[in-house]
């Protein structure tokens, strides 16, 4: 069975400290691991991301993560 492939990248943010400023704490590519073909939005499991676009489309993905 083939993979979707679908990509998009995600962004993860944090506060910094004593700011109102946010900076980037990771960057990932994902990857859509569904079958291809498959109803509903992407997946990559590996970084428990979820994202909609049309074939050929590349989405960004902000994740805002403080941490504790």
């Amino acid at each position: 069975m083939a993979e979707c492939g679908q990509k998009a990248v995600l962004i993860v943010t944090r506060t910094l400290e004593g700011t109102a400023t946010n900076i980037v704490r990771e960057r990932h590519e994902l990857r859509c691991e569904l079958a291809e073909g498959h109803s509903g939005p992407h997946r990559d499991e590996q970084r428990n991301a979820e994202w909609s676009a049309t074939p050929g489309q590349f989405r960004t993905l902000l994740r805002h993560e403080d941490e504790v």
